[in-house]
């Protein structure tokens, strides 16, 4: 009994002192840019190695939504646009080597520059005219057309 109050003494001092320590800063809004792009590279990867193609459709990549749900939910808002149908030069644990083409970007890219995903899986910051001129990866798009004015 003792040690059961002892265990739950100490769970209860763990949870008040927090896991992030003192030193622990803010996740601010490049982190989460960041992290979401990291995410939508792993749907992609696992997608890949489990079907042995490259998704062609934004359904494809809901079946790992578990694995990574920021990327998902980014794609789903439209903050994230993935190029659909390009295949991923390697599908290791680490990012690799491959053509210097993009497969996904923060939504504000074409316009004002930010971070993109690039085919070999990593994230480079571009700016608009960067982003135009860069070669884009695969067939198709996740970005969904503008709704029409009535």
């Amino acid at each position: 009994m003792r040690r059961n109050v002892w265990w739950a003494c100490a769970l209860v001092l763990l949870a008040a002192a927090g896991c992030g320590g003192s030193d622990a800063k803010p996740v601010t809004q490049a982190d989460m840019e960041q992290t979401s792009l990291n995410d939508v590279a792993e749907l992609y990867r696992v997608y890949q190695i489990s079907k042995n193609k490259p998704p062609e459709k934004v359904a494809d990549l809901a079946s790992s939504e578990q694995i990574a749900p920021i990327g998902m939910n980014a794609i789903r808002t439209g903050d994230v646009i993935v190029r659909l149908g390009a295949t991923l030069p390697d599908t290791g644990e680490a990012p690799g080597k491959g053509p210097d083409e993009v497969l996904a970007y923060q939504k504000q890219v074409p316009e004002s520059g930010g971070k993109v995903l690039m085919l070999d899986r990593t994230i480079k910051t571009m700016t608009a005219d960067e982003f135009k001129a860069a070669k884009l990866a695969g067939t198709s798009s996740s970005e969904k057309a503008p709704a029409k004015k009535k």
